[in-house]
């Protein structure tokens, strides 16, 4: 028994002809291509930095922290030199 599920997606003529252009020249099928793609996006994702992604959601709260860090960063040297 197969584990594969069978998905009709639709998608813009401009993006199949794209597809099909990059499978004939890869001498694979249109669908090996979009596997493949899918496979990449979804590997991209696992990837995203946990740290970050928390705030995906809190797109207010990120905003007030990086004002208050460039407001701070205009007042605050970086660094102190001693002597001067």
């Amino acid at each position: 028994m197969s584990d594969n599920i069978s998905l009709q997606i639709s998608l813009p003529k401009t993006t199949y002809q794209a597809l099909k252009r990059v499978a004939k020249k890869a001498h694979r099928s249109e669908s090996d291509i979009m596997i493949d793609a899918l496979r990449a996006y979804l590997n991209r994702l696992a990837k995203v930095d946990p740290f970050l992604g928390m705030f995906a959601d809190e797109t207010d709260l990120m905003d007030e922290v990086v004002a208050y860090v460039m407001q701070t960063r205009e007042s605050t040297p970086l660094r102190i030199h001693e002597g001067k």
